[in-house]
């Protein structure tokens, strides 16, 4: 016999547990035998009306699609809302002039030509970019030489090169953000993923020979705002020009007119949410109004799906102190904050087609990181689902467990819950990602007894799929009976012999294979199905039998969409 002893890292702290065992697999036991014992605090009635607000066995597009198309962009999310995902999933950023987008790097150079378009410096069009600017009734803002100059300047002091924070929207719309992909991904690489603009030399010569030029736009995929995500999700496309530009004018406030380019840029900008107001760095400007009211158009090819959207607060220190805020008013100005504006009380599936992005599951709020679940917590106070997500971190700088045991997770559980959390978002192992494993039958066990819904991420193969819903160790006992699941057998079911019950570890799935993930729990009876148990509400059913039945060719769909 010895001793182990198992290091917590949680909110930075760390703890020490001693577990005796005689091997690995003596350790996975008293694990189980543990997360039976414990106590594990459970959501409050409030908190339990919000999960139920989610729909059971969700199918979640994450970034749309990394493997099919260039993530986070039209063609990502088109392409998973025709495929019948129930949520397209982001992450969120601002840029230099407050606009939210949906972006996952904190750096532009793997997922954009902006190294190409634009210096380590700041834009050597930003100049140019000041002179062509115009009030919203259309009249030259004719700010002076020695005005711009001294902005610029500004400029230099809080800049740092290609992350977004740093660019107006308009500079980040004339960066292409699909070429990239053909280069990585060349056997699912698409000539339309690419921008066919002019060469970039002709463009920025024209800057330098035009005092008053304007910004020439990409005319291929772009970096997404949160408004054009939500755009594709209820059956939008972006509105291009002859030349294949999306039209998204934009101009300086009325409001502002009588005052300095220094003056309108020394201004910090702030948020008022329910009487409160947040306030964001002074390297942020809110002078800019971009006028979306001609930039989507009806999808010729929308399926008619109507997915949520799942979106991330990334870490706090990179994004605008008001950017939950901000957030919120997004929402709100596109009718999806269902704190304002709450659902009717629609199904999920309705007539064959996803129903998600209709009722109030339409939202999901995600985080890893500590402090941004505090800060959403004070803004949100838990009246939109919200996840955090699971991952191993150092202690000194954890944002969350660092080594899990049932302690651990059931003090985690307690904090989360505390700060507004109905989802638990646990990485999962198993290649292409090798994520460590943080979804094993206990820790899945504690959730439910949690009464929190438990989102894995991310299931990218058959293995993982298989393994986390049925298959855990390739065999279906487990020590925990209340994860188990009966449902009937289908016709092309992948579980072998009659038997119609088995463990399922999870109660829906991040993926960048929503074809997969679909057609797998087609096959295995946990779609299209009227008759799911619900786990927590003893007795009664979940039902998805109103959810497309068949599943697109992801190829097929990609041409059929233009690409």
């Amino acid at each position: 016999m010895n001793k182990q002893i198992v290091k917590l890292g949680m909110l930075g702290l760390v703890a020490a547990t001693a577990i005796t065992s005689c091997s690995d697999e003596q350790q996975f036991v008293d694990f189980n035998q543990q997360a039976k014992k414990f106590e594990v605090q459970v959501l409050n009635d409030d908190l339990a009306k919000v999960r139920d607000y989610v729909p059971l066995y969700a199918v979640i597009a994450h970034r749309g699609s990394t493997y099919w198309t260039p993530e986070e962009t039209e063609a990502s999310w088109r392409w998973a809302r025709d495929m019948g995902a129930d949520y397209l999933e982001s992450d969120l950023q601002a840029t230099k002039d407050g606009v939210v987008l949906s972006l996952h790097d904190d750096n532009l150079k793997r997922t954009t030509n902006i190294q190409t378009v634009f210096s380590d410096q700041v834009p050597n069009i930003r100049k140019a970019f000041y002179r062509s600017l115009t009030y919203e009734d259309g009249t030259p803002c004719n700010f002076s030489e020695e005005d711009i100059n001294a902005q610029y300047n500004n400029d230099l002091g809080n800049y740092y090169s290609y992350y977004p924070r740093n660019y107006y929207y308009a500079e980040l719309l004339m960066l292409d953000a699909g070429a990239w992909f053909n280069e990585d991904s060349q056997e699912q690489a698409r000539a339309a993923y690419a921008s066919t603009n002019k060469p970039l030399s002709e463009t920025l010569a024209a800057w330098a020979t035009n005092p008053n030029a304007q910004v020439v736009y990409s005319n291929g995929l772009y970096i997404s705002a949160l408004a054009d995500q939500i755009a594709y999700a209820e059956g939008k496309m972006l509105n291009r020009d002859a030349e294949g530009r999306r039209i998204l004018p934009y101009h300086v406030k009325n409001s502002l007119k009588g005052k300095t380019l220094l003056e309108i840029c020394a201004t910090a900008p702030s948020t008022t949410v329910e009487g409160k107001t947040y306030t964001a760095q002074a390297r942020y400007m809110d002078f800019l109004v971009y006028d979306f009211s001609n930039a989507y158009k009806d999808d010729p090819q929308d399926s008619g799906n109507r997915p949520g959207i799942y979106i991330e607060f990334k870490e706090s220190w990179a994004q605008p102190s008001d950017m939950e805020a901000r957030v919120y008013q997004e929402l709100d100005k596109w009718g999806w904050n269902i704190i304002t504006k709450p659902a009717d009380g629609q199904p999920f599936y309705k007539s064959g087609k996803v129903n998600v992005g209709n009722t109030n599951g339409k939202v999901i709020l995600q985080t890893f990181s500590f402090d941004a679940a505090n800060r959403t917590y004070s803004v949100y106070k838990g009246r939109i689902p919200m996840c955090y997500l699971l991952w191993t971190g150092t202690p000194a700088y954890a944002t969350d467990i660092a080594y899990d045991t049932p302690t651990g997770l059931a003090d985690f559980i307690k904090y989360m819950q505390d700060h507004g959390c109905h989802i638990i978002g646990p990485a999962i192992s198993g290649a292409p990602n090798n994520y460590p494993e943080m979804n094993n039958p206990w820790q899945a066990y504690m959730v439910r007894r949690a009464g929190m819904i438990n989102h894995p991420y991310s299931f990218d193969s058959q293995a993982q799929l298989t393994k986390h819903m049925g298959y855990w160790n390739y065999g279906y006992e487990t020590p925990f009976d209340e994860m188990k699941v009966t449902v009937p057998k289908t016709s092309v079911s992948t579980f072998p012999g009659d038997s119609q019950t088995w463990p399922i570890y999870m109660d829906g799935c991040f993926t960048n294979h929503t074809e997969m993930n679909l057609q797998y729990m087609l096959d295995n009876g946990m779609r299209g199905n009227a008759n799911l148990p619900n786990p927590f509400h003893a007795g009664q059913k979940f039902d998805n039998s109103q959810a497309p039945l068949t599943v697109p060719d992801a190829n097929e769909l990609l041409n059929k969409l233009g690409y």
